[in-house]
């Protein structure tokens, strides 16, 4: 699953970071590799921010299973980042840079928790409807979508062929069916017909 492989990558990106720390491998390069996590968690706040505040009008978020998950993960990592990182701040004093980076991390990965938006979306891109959930993905094209299935648990779309094209580990309430059916049909320019069910 997505949070299973986002984690082993970040872990691999730590564990090679930690190595070539620990080494002579590309110093004094090194100390500033750190920066390029930073970069992706500032771009991740961002965008967060921004679809909060309602500026990302092309797509649409809801909840997964996993997001309870999602939630509590930075804050977990977070904290043990930035308190770690105080504590070497304080004990050791080499590599201060790589260190004040990684403690910066810690307190961006606890703010990209405060913004936190799920993981499940929908979107229009290039006359498609992009869906996506975990590790699932789905382009269906406009024209040939003819039907919206919604479930609490998964939304199914279904084209003019009946090939159904299924978005699953969900965790929708009744508002996000309302949220949904209401961004399909103001953002497609044509007529679908969408039904709403329960968990069957």
């Amino acid at each position: 699953m997505k949070t299973l492989k986002s984690i082993i990558g970040q872990l691999i990106i730590i564990g090679i970071l930690l190595i070539i720390i620990l080494t002579d491998y590309l110093n004094p390069i090194r100390e500033y590799l750190p920066i390029l996590w930073t970069l992706i968690i500032i771009w991740s706040i961002v965008y967060s921010i921004k679809y909060r505040r309602g500026n990302v009008v092309n797509e649409l978020r809801f909840l997964t299973n996993n997001d309870d998950y999602n939630k509590t993960y930075p804050f977990i990592m977070g904290t043990l980042l930035f308190i770690g990182g105080i504590c070497a701040l304080v004990l050791i004093k080499e590599y201060l840079i790589f260190i004040s980076l990684m403690t910066l991390n810690g307190l961006l990965l606890i703010i990209s928790g405060i913004v936190f938006i799920p993981n499940g979306a929908i979107w229009i891109k290039n006359n498609e409807l992009v869906s996506v959930s975990g590790n699932q993905k789905n382009n269906v094209e406009i024209e040939k979508l003819s039907e919206v299935n919604l479930f609490q648990d998964r939304i199914i779309f279904i084209d003019q062929t009946d090939k159904k094209y299924n978005l699953e580990h969900l965790k929708l309430e009744m508002s996000d069916f309302s949220k949904i059916s209401d961004f399909i049909n103001r953002k497609l320019n044509k007529k679908i017909e969408i039904k709403t069910y329960g968990n069957n």
